[in-house]
């Protein structure tokens, strides 16, 4: 869904398959050598911190990229594997405070997300209603645990707020929105199946401990942050490119293809929201008899 004249399939080869190397040794080190992977991550923040500060040419899409890459990366990953590199005993006191963070740091993620730029389509504005929609039922799904969503099992971190509907829908939407003109979606191209796979690589490896959506938040989190790096310090091709080129479709066309799914996805979300209004009165009832 790249948005150039044409996309280079030999590149978009390369950078998948460095995605998807990079990708396994990060999941190596989340599972088996945490320290490790923190001390990367720290090291990777300050480096990024250092390059920014002495760039010389700022301009607001390089600073929007910095604030990205910096809520990623320490303040996202490096924040979760800190967490599970604490001792059971703090990591129990603690608990709290960290799920606060953790729930802020989602909804507000979400929430930003509303604001995104259209790129002047049809599916851009129409991505601003699907967020605000999946927002509003991933509160509700909080709302049902007591806002008691985080739990680190096995050194695995889990979210037992985001049920697989709503990881279904949210990865339709993120599909439509990486689709849009002010993305470089052909370096996110895997984003998607990438998360549900590692999610089903995590249910495994924790033997099945808890629901498989549980793990979604934590292998989310891993493989976006990887794209975003990868991303803005991209591993160079070996070669000269040659192509061959896959020509793009037309912001129009784009359009007509995800307009249609969206309002579809909406139709979805709002019947879920009103599921579970309707599920929480009668629990109410329940309650009071």
């Amino acid at each position: 869904m790249s948005h150039e004249i044409g996309l280079d399939l030999t590149l978009l080869f390369w950078n998948n398959l460095v995605s998807i190397l990079v990708l396994i040794f990060i999941i190596y080190l989340a599972i088996n050598y945490q320290f490790i992977l923190f001390f990367i991550t720290t090291a990777l923040s300050l480096i990024v911190a250092l390059l920014f500060l002495f760039q010389s040419n700022k301009d607001p899409i390089t600073n929007m990229g910095f604030i990205k890459l910096i809520l990623l990366l320490p303040l996202g990953l490096g924040v979760v594997i800190g967490f599970i590199c604490l001792p059971e005993s703090k990591q129990q006191k603690l608990l709290p405070w960290f799920t606060s963070y953790i729930n802020f740091a989602v909804l507000t993620n979400i929430f930003v997300m509303i604001f995104a730029n259209d790129g002047g389509t049809y599916r851009g504005i129409v991505s601003r209603f699907v967020c605000f929609f999946l927002l509003i039922w991933l509160l509700q799904e909080m709302a049902k645990v007591n806002f008691q969503t985080s739990k680190i099992n096995q050194n695995i971190f889990t979210f037992n707020s985001s049920p697989l509907s709503w990881i279904y829908c949210h990865a339709v939407y993120r599909i439509a929105l990486l689709s849009l003109p002010t993305f470089d979606s052909t370096n996110f191209l895997l984003l998607e199946p990438m998360s549900l796979v590692v999610m089903v690589v995590f249910y495994q490896i924790n033997q099945k401990r808890f629901p498989l959506p549980f793990y979604f938040g934590f292998a989310d989190t891993i493989v976006v942050t990887t794209l975003t790096v990868l991303m803005r310090y991209p591993i160079p091709l070996p070669f000269q490119l040659k192509g061959p080129y896959f020509a793009n479709l037309s912001e129009y066309q784009w359009d007509m293809i995800f307009v249609p799914i969206q309002l579809v996805l909406i139709g979805f979300v709002v019947r879920a929201i009103y599921k579970n209004r309707f599920e929480s009165k009668d629990l109410q009832i329940v309650e009071l008899k």
